[in-house]
């Protein structure tokens, strides 16, 4: 059974442009990893060559320690969604999932994996009238049926409403608390640092920082609440908690900052903004100015 896999030292190159630069990636049976990054960092392209669809000019890979000969190999142990996925837009999302089940021959259930991703209500409708999000969701529930260890995810959380996207989340976690090991792309912080294990973020085709998720959570870092009104938050029931420009704020961990927001909604105190710095959010904050000010 492969419980990792490891993919080191990848470089690629577009004529002159340097895309990829000695990148490297590894995914742990039962946990999710998060390549975060702007647009243009590099995501897509690392991901098109774990799919063996790119040739990295150079770059290794292996299962449980145990080098293979290409990258195209790992498809022996993963699923891939990668961005937008196609499929026959005159036949139905359950007619289309049923063909590819076919075609792989699979036996799962086209329903039960329909069910999963949220779709069973709309199985009968023809994909040309899905929106994006639910291509999304036909999508990874191709992904699921040949129930490989591995999951790779790129971008899979575009389009969706911010409903579906909470219960694709927490689709995530579960098949990752079932032993997947899952790598998943996005751009947008908060869509996975709830649930994921590790992080790996890029910038311009490069490794800028790697780190424990479970340590930006139980780090304390400073935590703001912004109100509508000029709150009054007595500092004997608040101790730490300091007003500053137009904020209050304070170190906190996460835990300590939920129990924080709890104890002020208790109190009638609503906040209509929320934000915990971290090291991974300051980091990816830094590469997004920075990109903004050489456009």
């Amino acid at each position: 059974m492969v419980n990792q896999i490891e993919a080191s030292h990848i470089n690629l190159h577009y004529g002159k442009q340097k895309i990829l630069n000695n990148v490297d990636v590894s995914i742990r049976a039962g946990t999710i990893t998060a390549i975060v990054g702007p647009n243009g960092a590099g995501k897509s392209s690392t991901f098109r060559i774990l799919a063996g669809l790119v040739h990295p000019d150079s770059g290794q890979v292996s299962c449980n320690g145990v080098n293979l000969n290409h990258f195209s190999e790992l498809r022996n142990y993963c699923s891939y969604l990668l961005e937008s996925p196609d499929f026959y837009a005159y036949l139905s999302g359950i007619r289309n999932l049923k063909l590819l089940l076919r075609l792989s021959g699979s036996s799962a259930d086209a329903t039960r994996l329909l069910r999963l991703v949220g779709l069973e209500k709309d199985a009968t409708k023809k994909v040309q009238h899905y929106s994006r999000g639910m291509k999304q969701r036909l999508g990874l529930a191709q992904a699921l049926a040949d129930d490989k260890p591995f999951l790779v995810l790129d971008e899979p959380f575009n389009g969706l409403d911010p409903e579906v996207k909470v219960q694709m989340l927490q689709l995530l976690f579960d098949l990752k608390q079932q032993g997947k090991g899952i790598l998943v792309s996005t751009h947008l912080l908060e869509d996975i640092e709830a649930i994921a294990d590790d992080f790996v973020l890029l910038n311009r085709g490069r490794v800028y920082l790697t780190g424990s998720m479970q340590h930006e959570r139980e780090n304390r870092q400073m935590v703001r609440f912004w109100f509508s009104d000029e709150a009054d938050l007595p500092e004997n029931e608040f101790p730490g908690l300091q007003f500053k420009g137009n904020c209050w704020q304070m170190q906190a961990s996460i835990n300590e900052s939920e129990q924080l927001l709890q104890k002020m909604v208790a109190k009638g105190l609503v906040p209509y903004r929320v934000e915990r710095s971290s090291l991974l959010y300051d980091k990816y904050m830094e590469i997004a100015h920075d990109s903004f000010n050489s456009i």
